[in-house]
């Protein structure tokens, strides 16, 4: 996937998922995985993926989450850097970045 490309679905795919995070009243463990859904979804099609082979990635990407995402600086973390992040995590783990 060129940087270009790249950088126009990671922003398609934030501002989706700010949107989404802005329409629950609270977040709990189910809109989280509603999120993750979406997601895994739009990797799927941006790649041509099916969306149960980045569906299996899963467990890695939560794994090493409070590790990367988690090392950033509380003013450093958003919706908008979350999405990114899992957008972008989801992507290194099938090997496309």
């Amino acid at each position: 996937m060129d940087e270009q490309r790249l950088t126009r679905q990671t922003r398609k795919v934030v501002q989706e998922i700010v949107k989404l995070a802005a329409s629950y009243p609270s977040m709990g463990k189910k809109e989280f995985e509603t999120i993750l859904g979406r997601i895994i979804e739009h990797v799927a099609e941006d790649t041509g993926t099916g969306p149960d082979q980045v569906a299996v990635k899963t467990n890695q990407v939560l794994q090493d989450l409070p590790q990367e995402y988690g090392s950033l600086s509380a003013e450093s973390r958003s919706w908008e850097a979350l999405a990114a992040y899992l957008y972008a995590k989801y992507l290194k783990e099938l090997g496309v970045i």
